[in-house]
């Protein structure tokens, strides 16, 4: 289940610092870690990546994005002599980033991304994008 990401909130809920799409700061560091990790990892290994914040904070957090359907149950691995479960991301960094922007912010952001760029391989794969998706839209 993927949480919709287009619907937005107020910047402060609850006395809680929140992005655009809802995650609180603590909810984003988390997904960061998840994302830039090469595997899923388990509440131990979020700590040795980011040991300012507590394993108990850790699980709570892990707990509800799992609710929230930003992060499922990879698997199961031994932490020291325990049994933990693992976690990784269910949606794309893209995607999640792509949700705190209005359109006109994204196309802004697209726009000067496409100036900037001096990787003709990279602007032909973005081409390739456009491309494809003016077919699907003209089905």
């Amino acid at each position: 289940m993927k949480k919709d990401l287009f619907k937005t909130n107020n910047n402060d809920i609850g006395g809680k610092q929140m992005i655009p799409n809802g995650l609180t700061r603590r909810e984003s560091q988390i997904m960061t870690i998840l994302w830039n990790s090469e595997r899923p990892l388990s509440a131990a290994e979020v700590v040795a990546i980011a040991p300012e914040l507590s394993k108990n904070t850790i699980q709570i957090v892990l707990k509800k994005l799992l609710t929230l359907g930003y992060v499922e149950v990879a698997g199961f691995t031994y932490s020291k002599n325990a049994l933990t479960r693992t976690f990784k991301p269910i949606i794309e960094q893209s995607e999640y980033l792509i949700g705190t922007l209005s359109e006109k912010t994204a196309l802004d952001v697209t726009k000067a991304y496409i100036s900037k760029s001096e990787s003709l391989e990279e602007l032909e794969e973005i081409a390739q994008h456009v491309q494809a998706r003016l077919n699907e839209l003209k089905k």
